[in-house]
């Protein structure tokens, strides 16, 4: 089933947060939001953030996409709600100057949302993955980033945009998780598809995603090119 649109939810009767776009595998998928979620994703990031040891006086620098702003502004919102810093670097390879720039100049405790155009950069400056990343405690990748940086010897997280929904994982190797309080996960025929437990502005029904994985329970899976182990 796809995703259907609906009114925002009875409690939120301001205007829409914005449109968003998510990936179902075969194109990009309008998406209505509301101020009410993104307001409740702010709130529940900062337990997965504080799960891979973001808090207090630690840094955080996401790679991200304006396209992605729905997805990732609550982050950004969480991580200053826990009480930490970010800074800010366009998943793009080009940017992947800025991000070697503010990872030689500032300690951060994360890098998240790395994916392959960021290592394509690193590639094209002939910078090797563990000299850029190799200091960074937690380097949370995107299916595709995620192999790469394994293949060297690094030891990332899973950081995947599961349609609408963002699953992290809390530990490397671990299975990339969803905050089960607003997201139900299923899994057809190898790929992942998600509900929404609570109201939206767009009502997700077993909606599918681009991602293809195996599922760990209903709120947590390994995508389908992960190591288990």
């Amino acid at each position: 089933m796809t995703a259907a649109t609906t009114d925002q939810p009875v409690d939120d009767t301001r205007p829409l947060w914005g449109i968003a776009q998510y990936d179902d595998g075969t194109r990009r998928v309008p998406w209505p939001v509301s101020h009410a979620e993104i307001e409740r994703g702010m709130a529940g990031a900062i337990p997965t953030l504080t799960g891979v040891g973001v808090g207090v006086g630690s840094r955080v620098l996401w790679c991200t996409l304006l396209s992605e702003a729905a997805h990732f502004w609550p982050l950004f919102i969480g991580t200053m709600l826990g009480g930490a810093q970010f800074s800010l670097a366009d998943a793009t390879a080009p940017d992947a100057l800025r991000v070697g720039m503010f990872l030689r100049r500032l300690e951060y405790r994360a890098v998240m949302g790395v994916n392959d155009a960021v290592l394509d950069g690193f590639d094209e400056l002939g910078r090797s993955y563990a000299e850029v990343f190799g200091g960074v405690p937690v380097v949370g990748a995107r299916p595709g980033a995620y192999e790469r940086l394994r293949a060297v010897g690094l030891a990332p997280h899973w950081f995947v945009l599961c349609g609408p929904a963002v699953a992290i994982s809390v530990e490397p190797g671990g299975p990339a998780r969803v905050d089960p309080g607003e997201w139900t996960l299923h899994e057809e025929y190898g790929r992942i598809l998600v509900t929404s437990r609570r109201p939206r502005a767009t009502t997700f029904d077993r909606t599918p995603t681009a991602i293809r994985g195996s599922l760990v329970d209903d709120h947590s899976f390994f995508p389908e090119t992960g190591d288990p182990s």
